[in-house]
């Protein structure tokens, strides 16, 4: 286990959620030297939502509570810099480090696959350089990578839990800033993603491509809005259709033109298109 090389001297626990493997993951898995007190629970229930929400429900978190996936290698000072930054800056609640790509041996990575879409929405790589803090939905995105981000405790006693959707981490954080908390990245907290070589796949990026416009347009209906008085409430489902509609249109003739690129920008380019497709279909969808 990796966190067992992070350097530091502050006590913290390792959970770790064995989500439905076959057979169970034994407590014996646990035994890593240098590891310290560690936790293993089982959610039977396939889905990281809730992987995470039986950690939640379970208790005992410590003040600081950090998501990290399996498939991560945290730097030796992970640990150091979680803490503190989250000491440094006690007016943010939610944090979010650098993640870079750690490419699995012998695989021939194609030029798309360095493409920035394509390093985030398929490897989950989250990194704004060393550009010093930068709050989130601010020069930055509104929510972190899902497989490294932190956050304080106190937050869970609002009722706030991760839902059954493929972007639950994004729909988590979302739900903790309408409610007033703020988000934060510090560059100084970093993490390494080990791409699996399936991972690297021309048609899984464009289906997560489209997966995700639709889980984005999904995720404004849920944020809260002023209610409509008199045509106000008559003329904003128009405004949106037109607007879904214009949206298909323009998204349409970029996949068409993407065409044309070399193959290292046609493929993150029409990925792209999907997404905003898939975006546009999705408000079209609702408005009515």
């Amino acid at each position: 286990m990796c966190l067992a090389a992070c350097s530091g001297s502050e006590p913290y626990e390792a959970v770790v959620i064995d989500n439905g493997s076959e057979p169970p993951l034994p407590v014996t898995a646990l035994d890593v030297p240098g590891l310290p007190a560690s936790r293993l629970l089982h959610e039977p229930r396939s889905g990281k939502s809730h992987a995470l929400n039986r950690a939640i429900d379970e208790g005992a978190l410590g003040e600081i509570v950090a998501v990290l996936d399996d498939d991560m290698s945290p730097a030796e000072g992970w640990i150091e810099g979680v803490l503190a930054s989250a000491r440094r800056l006690p007016e943010f609640e939610i944090f979010s480090g650098r993640s870079h790509v750690i490419w699995p041996p012998g695989v021939d990575v194609p030029p798309w696959a360095h493409a920035p879409l394509a390093q985030g929405l398929l490897f989950s790589v989250f990194d704004l350089g060393p550009v010093g803090d930068v709050e989130f939905g601010i020069g930055c995105p509104r929510f972190p990578s899902g497989g490294h981000f932190w956050f304080r405790r106190s937050l869970l006693g609002e009722g706030v839990r991760f839902p059954p959707v493929w972007t639950t981490e994004p729909y988590f954080v979302v739900a903790l800033e309408e409610r007033g908390h703020r988000g934060v990245f510090v560059p100084e907290v970093v993490v390494g993603h080990r791409i699996q070589p399936g991972l690297v796949d021309k048609k899984l990026f464009q289906e997560r491509a489209s997966r995700f416009g639709r889980d984005m347009a999904r995720m404004e209906i849920c944020s809260p809005r002023p209610p409509l008085l008199g045509a106000a409430a008559w003329i904003r489902p128009w405004k949106r259709r037109v607007r879904a509609l214009t949206g298909l249109v323009a998204w349409s003739l970029y996949w068409l033109w993407a065409g044309l690129w070399t193959e290292g920008r046609r493929l993150p380019a029409r990925a792209r298109a999907l997404w905003g497709l898939a975006l546009t279909r999705e408000r079209l969808r609702q408005s009515w």
